[in-house]
């Protein structure tokens, strides 16, 4: 049987050898996304995990004391950014070319109530920034009016915050480097289907059933070396996202508190992608069919799967339908590894939901396989 098995196993590496196109392609694309997605998302996951700093236009009619202190105040709050305004720009035209947020204007006379102080926000500013930059203005303000020196201060003795800290976004290297793995593994079925679409129409498959071979034995031959790319396309990216990427996007990667986890995440999220393969190769009728239904098939799950975009950002329908995906829960369980530092009892359903996806799709491939 093991003698069979390595005979199968070699005439497929031999045929993905004959491709040089697709092995390449299959490292490749998933680098390239990892790289040009983390650089292109890195500005909203920052602003989510860091805090953005908001970019201000002070002006000052007087040179009062309260006035001057004010606009020392805002300035060096941790929250904003002061900027110029460039000549001959009006708001409208400060916020339509992004060169500020908000245009804060203290009049002379504000501290005794005869004119309040104007702000102007970028209509298209994040209500959540509006908010906390209005937030702010207003405390500053007050604490300038009736002389208290640290508004801030002075409240953190009436309100203590105990909010635990946000692990629900991750970082764009900790959602880009398993979330495009996660893809491309699953893109393999691509050129899997392909080739054994071509078996079947040259005829090396019947002549397979000619010999006695059970179906099992021909699905594993054919599972362990698109099986074994899998794993080698996760550790490059993984690589590629602890030593590289951080060098372009400057949040760092992190492993997250059991990193030896990953070892039985990965090896069951390459049983699920390999075994989509193997269905979409049986249940296809001809190449051309098999890619699309391989290519559709990776980028639908992808869309629903919190791939594209994030789970934590989507609306609670879309959360609920991501959970009909097998990368949904793939990258949750990454997720749980590198983000929530999880115990593995909190994994394991995760892992049992894509163990359950793979073993219906081995199911359905060796039924379909067994009548061909």
């Amino acid at each position: 049987m093991f003698t069979k098995l390595k005979e199968l196993m070699r005439k497929e590496v031999l045929i993905l050898l004959r491709d040089r196109q697709t092995i390449p392609i299959l490292f490749i694309m998933p680098v390239a996304l990892i790289f040009f997605l983390s650089l292109a998302l890195q500005g909203i996951y920052t602003e989510k995990i860091t805090g953005q700093k908001i970019a201000v236009v002070i002006e000052t009619a007087g040179s009062s004391p309260k006035s001057l202190l004010l606009e020392k105040k805002i300035s060096a709050h941790k929250l904003i950014q002061r900027v110029g305004r460039p000549k001959g720009y009006s708001n409208d035209r400060l916020f339509e070319y992004g060169k500020a947020h908000a245009v804060i204007f203290i009049p002379d006379g504000f501290d005794n109530g005869t004119k309040p102080v104007e702000v102007e926000f970028d209509p298209v500013l994040d209500a959540g920034y509006k908010a906390a930059a209005r937030s702010l203005i207003t405390s500053l303000t007050a604490s300038v009016v009736m002389g208290i020196d640290d508004m801030e201060a002075m409240a953190a003795s009436f309100i203590v915050e105990r909010t635990k800290k946000n692990k629900s976004l991750p970082s764009p290297l900790q959602h880009s480097v398993p979330g495009w793995s996660i893809f491309a593994m699953f893109f393999i079925a691509v050129p899997m289907s392909i080739g054994f679409l071509r078996e079947k129409n040259d005829g090396t498959l019947q002549r397979l059933f000619t010999y006695p071979v059970s179906a099992n034995l021909i699905i594993l031959g054919k599972l362990l070396p698109y099986y074994f790319i899998n794993l080698i396309q996760f550790i490059l990216m993984l690589i590629v996202g602890v030593y590289i990427m951080p060098l372009f996007v400057k949040i760092p990667f992190t492993m997250g508190a059991h990193p030896w986890y990953l070892v039985w995440v990965t090896i069951v999220v390459a049983a699920a992608s390999t075994g989509f393969g193997v269905m979409i190769a049986a249940l296809a009728r001809s190449p051309e069919q098999s890619s699309a239904l391989a290519s559709t098939g990776a980028v639908l799950m992808a869309v629903f799967g919190g791939i594209m975009v994030p789970t934590a950002v989507m609306p609670l329908v879309m959360k609920r339908l991501a959970m009909i995906s097998p990368m949904y829960w793939a990258h949750q369980a990454y997720m749980d590894v590198f983000l929530r530092d999880s115990d593995f009892s909190s994994i394991l359903p995760k892992l049992a939901a894509l163990m359950f996806f793979a073993l219906a799709c081995f199911y359905i491939a060796r039924k379909k396989v067994k009548w061909m």
